[in-house]
């Protein structure tokens, strides 16, 4: 990089580090360089608002779970940050994973529910940490289960539940009933 660009490598190591950012005129030559936009080389990222989520949940509910995947990609193409999408999303490949088992999808559930892991959305955080649970479950690896099980709220996100259904194989609607 530091050769392409006409720099020193310690430049170049001081803005991997940290220590210094590169000169506004830089970000152009940069950008070129690696082939994105100054935006996303500032990790800059549209936001979806409240209302175009809900528009394009709506458009995509008539539609089959399978039928479902390429428009949540597209959305989070544009949207590339929006938990609301990735959870959305997770759970659609979760849905469809529990038929056939595919390594790729539930890579890309793991994947996604881990991004949602580093949001400030705690509602959804809990959702993912139920979803990689259950997934880690079906997978045969109870001990990762109960970790993310562990993980959650007690209240707010069941662990309690959650912690039956992975150990014993208890169903959700069976576990409400015995909680209330």
């Amino acid at each position: 990089l530091a050769y392409e660009l006409g720099i020193s490598s310690q430049t170049v190591s001081r803005w991997e580090n940290g220590t210094t950012y590169p000169d506004i005129v830089m970000l152009p030559v940069l950008a070129d360089f690696f082939n994105i936009s100054i935006d996303k080389l500032m990790g800059y990222a549209k936001v979806c608002s409240t209302e175009e989520r809900e528009t394009f949940f709506k458009s995509v509910n008539h539609l089959k779970m399978g039928e479902r995947i390429l428009p949540h990609r597209e959305m989070l193409e544009k949207y590339p940050n929006d938990v609301h999408l990735q959870f959305s999303l997770a759970n659609i490949l979760y849905s469809i994973s529990k038929r056939n088992s595919d390594i790729e999808v539930e890579k890309e559930i793991n994947l996604l529910c881990h991004r949602i892991l580093q949001s400030d959305k705690p509602g959804i955080q809990c959702g993912a940490l139920r979803l990689l649970a259950l997934l880690s479950a079906r997978q045969g690896d109870t001990e990762t289960a109960m970790r993310y099980v562990n993980e959650l709220p007690s209240v707010y996100c069941g662990r309690e539940v959650m912690a039956e259904q992975i150990l014993y194989g208890v169903t959700f609607k069976n576990a409400v009933k015995r909680v209330l």
